[in-house]
């Protein structure tokens, strides 16, 4: 891995001696296209320090579809995952990924007393993008979004999702993938769509973002589209004391294909805490 950050030391690693027993919850929040069995190996790594929360957000495994037609907004995901969260104002860690980043941004600025430390895995926040302004790479998020909806509306189901997966993974990613895993996308792209709305509205503005830095471990895989690189960089800059992590060989499919370099980082993102804490 590469560290952007002059607390990072010689980088992150398996820990040479345990975690303290925090026992503060670890919430984590999926991506699109996605369901919370995505975290299974980092939950493996994380259960016996840390209890873990990992819903499915709307329309993703266990839970429903939205209504067609309904007006959506991040908002409305924010408020079924109200009941996921621990009770009665206790602390907890927040993980995001891709769109379930962005969630896990609002969520920290919306309870910042409770959120012990957030990460953030390559956060399709565009607007971070704006803030920057960094038209070019904010402009390709746009087009990519843009193209995708002009497929699905004109009932191009598989060229919306053939377009949506190779941007993110490389041309020829879509064909790729085994049939059944191609059909259970194409029943998804109805929420895709509603994702992508979400997450371009997503605007709490810059100001709101630097409180979060110390706290916040930003991660992307050195394989990763510019524009997602340069996201993220943009959002380094606009969180000061935030920490920023390259997982060499990964693209946005971090999770499912670096699980042990996402657990290193996260547990060592833990620790930290802990020890700013405990001194």
């Amino acid at each position: 891995m590469r560290c952007d950050s002059a607390a990072c030391g010689s980088g992150t690693h398996r820990q040479a001696r345990p975690l303290p027993a925090l026992g503060d919850p670890v919430v984590l929040l999926h991506g699109s296209l996605s369901s919370s069995a995505v975290w299974r190996p980092l939950r493996d790594d994380l259960s016996p320090l840390f209890p873990t929360a990992a819903p499915d957000l709307i329309g993703y495994g266990t839970q429903s579809a939205w209504p067609d037609g309904r007006p959506f907004s991040a908002g409305d995901e924010l408020a079924a995952l109200a009941s996921e969260l621990p009770c009665c104002g206790a602390p907890f860690h927040l993980v995001g990924y891709s769109y379930g980043g962005v969630l896990a941004l609002l969520l920290a600025l919306k309870h910042p007393a409770r959120v012990r430390t957030l990460t953030l895995i390559e956060p399709v926040f565009f607007n971070a993008l704006r803030y920057a302004e960094d038209w070019q790479a904010y402009r390709k998020f746009a087009f990519a979004r843009d193209d995708f909806d002009a497929a699905l509306t004109s009932g191009d189901v598989d060229g919306a999702m053939r377009g949506f997966v190779d941007f993110w993974t490389g041309t020829g990613a879509w064909d790729a993938l085994p049939a059944a895993a191609r059909a259970g996308m194409r029943s998804m792209a109805p929420k895709v769509r509603l994702d992508w709305q979400a997450a371009f509205a997503a605007d709490p503005g810059a100001p709101g973002l630097q409180d979060l830095g110390p706290r916040t471990l930003l991660l992307y895989g050195g394989h990763s589209p510019a524009p997602m690189q340069r996201l993220v960089g943009a959002l380094h800059t606009h969180m000061p004391g935030s920490r920023r992590v390259a997982v060499g060989g990964a693209d946005h499919r971090l999770p499912l294909t670096h699980g042990a370099d996402l657990s290193d980082a996260v547990l060592a993102h833990l620790h930290a805490d802990a020890e700013r804490r405990l001194h």
